[in-house]
């Protein structure tokens, strides 16, 4: 009850959900993102934006990140201080702020404010000749790097749920 009560305040504050009379109820923000969604995700995160802006983490983001790019963990660390509830709160809030185009996460999993120039001495990808060559990829559940990136939305987020529950898996105590 408390993660749901979380997830909808958060939505909320966001500007895609308003309380009503014993639930909640999407704003026609929250409507046309609702609706943009499943037929052009990059639609839908243009209208997520001005929400996101105006959100408090946006502004804690662009804060944290004014000495460049910092590894998404330690992002989700900073926005998480200070706010009750579950630890994982932060990395939900930097994921939505990727999805709001306010930051942009690099092939290195380092975040930078969208549209920032990253600093020269900031971590970012190897050059091109320093990269694994492809015909010896990594795999993650079986899929390349360049596989996962090219996923269509709904088989992208499919994935993430798959290696979650891979996840929760390993973590779980033994029986």
């Amino acid at each position: 009850m408390d993660t749901v009560s979380e997830c909808m305040g958060f939505l909320t504050e966001v500007g895609l959900t308003e309380p009503g009379r014993g639930r909640y109820c999407l704003t026609d923000r929250g409507r046309a993102f609702a609706a943009a969604w499943p037929r052009d995700s990059a639609q839908a995160r243009l209208l997520l934006r001005p929400l996101m802006q105006a959100h408090w983490s946006a502004a804690a983001a662009a804060s944290h990140l004014t000495g460049g790019p910092l590894p998404q963990e330690e992002l989700a660390r900073l926005l998480r201080t200070g706010l009750r509830g579950l630890a994982m709160r932060g990395v939900y809030l930097v994921e939505w702020l990727v999805i709001g185009l306010i930051v942009e996460r690099n092939d290195r999993l380092c975040i930078q404010m969208a549209g920032q120039v990253p600093h020269s001495d900031a971590p970012s990808a190897p050059p091109k000749e320093e990269r694994p060559e492809e015909s010896d990829p990594a795999f993650l559940l079986g899929l390349t790097l360049r596989e996962i990136q090219e996923l269509p939305d709904a088989r992208y987020v499919a994935f993430l749920e798959g290696v979650l529950q891979t996840l929760r898996g390993a973590l779980a105590p033994a029986a």
